[in-house]
């Protein structure tokens, strides 16, 4: 194989090669690359090298061939030798981003020339390198070739999203014109019983029948009602109502075929089914369909010259019935349009107004108020889902709340002790079922419906609203899919609004503690002055014994206000990304005389690759700088110093983990819990702040530290910090 150098061209990247690397080879999934050269032992090296990267890899020496694999395969990326007989690495180059615009093309030739680089380029070739070839560099610009292809494909997603998203829109934008016009339209026409009505009498008069009725079906109820009628009474019209499957009529609509009775009395389906009821000896009955969906029944009883109803009067009647579906319908779908336009009204407005508040309770009463626009709701209460204590937590409620006293009840819900786990989809219908329990415990779960809905900002659980409605609500999933939209909305502007409050109130207490530090300082370095002095002067056992103490407390207290005014400069804290090894690295220069005349041995073992991380230098300078100091001092006759730094997944995220390993005197078993107390030292000399101080800055980072230790054996001290 040919010894890789680097190459003539210059591939655009980050200054750190091996985290660059590193990177893109974690974001990396399996690829397909294409290498093209008449030297087979260049393509068998290129191969095995890329293949022990991971990606696949399909080789060939024949460039003509080599064109019939673009035109039949699909690759991410083409490595291809510019002078080859028959067909150059241009010809590759063209062929390649006719097939596929985005395939990354990298050009390799052993006549590197400013001709060639400057065609590569003209061409879109991605990379132009000169044999031999340099291994990283190589790696690199595959791996950066892939990763700009995917960045391409994934834009160019993202474009017909959005193309799709914008039609939506323009389709949502026409359905609102079509519904104004409609609307429109509504006033020039007849009420729907103004209609059936009108249709009815004709059916009435044409097939000469006594009387008839055209009943409308209840889909939620799955019940028939008279919508109009001719020839019955008023009290017999508001008291009729006939399920599916009973009786004439709920036959019709359930089987959705017309029916013709000569007689009823002979009729063994029906005979003497309440004929009070009907007054009918013959009658017929045909379902209004339309779109193939049935909107009720039509029929007529009797007709006028005693006779009992022909086929014609059948097909008459069906034909007839259509106009009188079409107009339950177009009713139906206007009263559907105009509610959608209300629903959409009342969430514009509640977003309006919400927008405006910055006050939790006065969200939570215009979402409330604003969901008693939308359906026939209760009362409401919310609860924000706090991760630390895996606990909800009552923030508001608002409503008819059947006892003025249950909700102190129930305002912390405590998930942990229910053994509810969040997780996938089942963990958060258990938690919600698990609410709803406790909830209706207090509420009486028959006299009113809970409904418990998750809503969840950037895919994270931000709380759960509680619904109550009358148990004859009907809740469908229409209806919860309206109330997840206005809650969230709802719930992201009250987010916001809690984090602008808590950014404020930080604000101000860290003002108010900078100057106090400042204010303190001058009085404690005036006593420490003092008792320097009265030191001097003053004799006696009792003397003795305390100025020390009095000196070690003022001391401690210049500490603490130190502390405290660095916690409050804004500067303390600023991130950036650094390698975290480079920092650590410089810790260990600072330290370097102390580790040799306590004859330690130093043992690094730092994983290639890390990535960089976003922390505050100075402040993890501090951290390792303690941590090593502390085991410096713990091997007072020599040892080994073992630093560890690797990447780690696990169920909590993606971590570099950092381990400072000594084979010091170890700490007793009583003291490991109280290392990270302020003052808790076990040196003569030490402030007891070397550690908590340590402690405080990894949570800052919202990191985790670990602490094993044997007494004799040594210390273990573990470090996780986010990437």
């Amino acid at each position: 194989m040919e010894r890789f150098r680097p190459p003539t061209m210059q591939v655009a990247g980050p200054s750190s090669l091996s985290s660059c690397l590193y990177y893109l080879r974690e974001k990396m999934t399996e690829r397909k690359i294409l290498v093209i050269d008449d030297e087979p032992r260049m393509v068998d090296s290129l191969k095995t090298l890329l293949t022990m990267e991971g990606y696949q890899v399909v080789g060939e020496n024949d460039p003509i061939k080599a064109l019939q694999k673009i035109d039949e395969e699909d690759f991410d990326l083409v490595i291809t030798d510019i002078k080859m007989p028959g067909h150059d690495g241009i010809d590759i180059l063209t062929r390649a981003h006719a097939r596929d615009p985005f395939m990354g093309v990298i050009l390799i030739t052993g006549y590197a020339s400013l001709d060639s680089a400057r065609l590569a380029i003209d061409k879109g070739a991605f990379g132009y390198l000169t044999k031999p070839l340099e291994m990283d560099e190589l790696k690199l610009a595959v791996a950066q070739s892939i990763e700009k292809r995917q960045i391409e494909l994934e834009r160019l997603k993202l474009l017909n999203e959005l193309k799709v998203a914008n039609e939506t829109l323009e389709l949502k934008l026409a359905q609102i014109n079509a519904l104004s016009a409609a609307g429109n339209l509504l006033a020039t026409t007849l009420e729907l019983r103004e209609a059936l009505t009108s249709i009815l009498s004709l059916a009435i008069d044409v097939i000469g029948a006594k009387m008839g009725s055209v009943m409308i079906l209840d889909p939620e109820k799955q019940e028939l009602y008279i919508g109009a009628s001719c020839g019955l009474e008023d009290s017999v019209v508001q008291s009729t109502h006939m399920k599916l499957g009973s009786s004439i009529s709920g036959f019709v609509a359930q089987t959705g075929r017309a029916l013709m009775i000569e007689d009823i009395e002979k009729d063994p389906r029906f005979a003497r089914i309440n004929r009070q009821k009907y007054e009918s000896k013959s009658l017929i009955s045909v379902p209004l369909i339309y779109k193939d969906q049935i909107f009720g029944v039509i029929n007529l009883n009797n007709k006028l010259n005693g006779k009992s109803f022909t086929q014609d009067d059948l097909s008459m009647l069906v034909s007839i019935g259509l106009p009188a579906a079409v107009a339950i319908d177009r009713v139906n779908i206007i009263a559907e349009k105009t509610r959608t336009i209300n629903e959409l009204t009342v969430l514009h407005r509640l977003a309006e107004k919400v927008s405006m508040l910055d006050d939790p309770a006065k969200i939570g009463q215009a979402t409330y108020e604003g969901l008693k626009q939308l359906f026939n709701i209760e009362f409401i209460l919310w609860y924000d889902y706090y991760e630390r204590g895996s606990q909800l937590q009552l923030e508001y409620y608002f409503g008819n709340l059947p006892q003025t006293a249950w909700p102190l009840s129930v305002r912390a819900i405590d998930l942990a002790h229910e053994s509810v786990t969040l997780g996938d989809e089942s963990n958060i219908k258990v938690m919600e079922e698990t609410l709803a329990e406790n909830i209706r415990g207090f509420v009486g779960g028959e006299k009113i419906q809970i409904i418990p809905i998750s809503i969840f900002l950037k895919r994270a659980l931000a709380g759960v609203a509680v619904l109550a409605f009358p148990m004859d609500f009907q809740f469908d999933t229409a209806l919860r899919e309206l109330a997840v939209l206005a809650l969230s909305q709802t719930a992201a502007i009250y987010q916001r609004q809690r984090a602008v409050l808590n950014a404020a109130q930080l604000v101000t207490m860290g003002r108010l503690l900078a100057d106090i530090g400042h204010d303190l300082r001058k009085p404690l370095t005036n006593l420490k002055g003092s008792i320097q002095i009265y030191k001097d002067k003053i004799e006696g056992k009792k003397a003795r014994e305390f100025f020390p103490d009095a000196e070690k407390e003022v001391n401690r207290l210049s500490e603490l206000v130190k502390e405290m005014v660095e916690f409050t400069n804004p500067n303390k804290y600023q991130t950036r990304k650094v390698l975290i090894v480079d920092v650590l690295e410089k810790s260990l220069d600072l330290l370097k005389s102390d580790l040799k005349n306590k004859k330690i041995k130093l043992i690094k073992e730092f994983q290639q690759g890390l990535p960089s991380i976003m922390v505050n230098e100075r402040e993890m300078y501090q951290v390792f700088v303690n941590i090593v100091l502390n085991a410096v001092d713990s091997m007072e006759t020599g040892g080994t110093l073992r630093l560890g730094c690797a990447r780690i997944k696990n169920q909590e995220g993606d971590w570099l983990r950092l381990q400072f390993e000594d084979t010091g005197c170890g700490i007793p078993e009583d003291n490991l819990n109280r290392i990270f107390d302020r003052y808790f030292t076990t040196k003569q000399t030490g402030t007891g702040l070397g550690l908590a101080i340590v402690e405080r800055i990894i949570s800052v980072h919202n990191g985790k530290i670990d602490v094993k230790s044997e007494v004799d054996k040594g210390t273990t001290i573990t470090i996780d910090l986010n990437v």
